[in-house]
């Protein structure tokens, strides 16, 4: 499960969703966009609706990939204890397991998320490397010996969403940071082209 606004699904998310395929050996990858992150409250996200075709454009026709959209279903702000809690059950079997795959930019801040210690109970923690977010899995084990973090390896890409939004904002070309099809659903839509958020 990787979870996310993706406001907007860029080529980083996609990069990383693969590393996390092969070396977690997965049987399927959930992309989870948040209806509103609590840690993102101090601006406003994309439309749920935008969101969700964005991701069902990057992942088209790959079947490891599919969109779990409860959060997005669900009113209020998304927990991801709250779906875990309902993914682990309504739709797995008793030793199946699951992963929660998060940047290293999230997992330094994890202990500040509701109930994260409840989380590492539904699910192991995957990292995947952020540039700019540079973690010692050694220092951060020892910060956190409760946690059990399984290190992805993954090229550093300089890529985010909100460098995308400002490219947007400011008339730049965003070819190559997103998919194709997902490049042109921004600009048939008018995504971004606001001020910069």
């Amino acid at each position: 499960m990787l979870g996310g606004t993706f406001d907007p699904v860029h080529i980083g998310h996609l990069i990383g969703a693969q590393a996390a395929w092969e070396q977690l050996k997965l049987d399927k990858l959930l992309l989870v966009p948040a209806a509103r992150a609590p840690h993102k409250l101090e601006r406003s996200i994309g439309a749920a609706r935008h969101r969700v075709a964005m991701l069902e454009l990057a992942v088209d026709g790959d079947p490891r990939f599919e969109l779990y959209l409860n959060e997005i279903e669900r009113p209020g702000s998304s927990f991801t204890v709250d779906t875990l809690r309902q993914y682990r059950g309504s739709r797995l079997s008793e030793g199946d397991e699951l992963f929660f795959i998060m940047g290293t930019d999230n997992l330094a801040e994890f202990d500040t998320w509701k109930d994260w210690r409840e989380i590492c109970k539904l699910a192991r923690i995957a990292a995947l490397n952020r540039q700019g977010f540079d973690t010692d899995p050694a220092e951060f084990e020892r910060q956190f010996p409760e946690l059990d973090v399984c290190w992805i390896d993954m090229p550093l890409i300089g890529v985010s969403a909100t460098q995308i939004r400002r490219s947007r904002a400011a008339g730049c070309s965003i070819r190559w940071l997103v998919s194709a099809e997902v490049e042109r659903y921004i600009l048939a839509n008018g995504l971004y082209a606001g001020p910069a958020s």
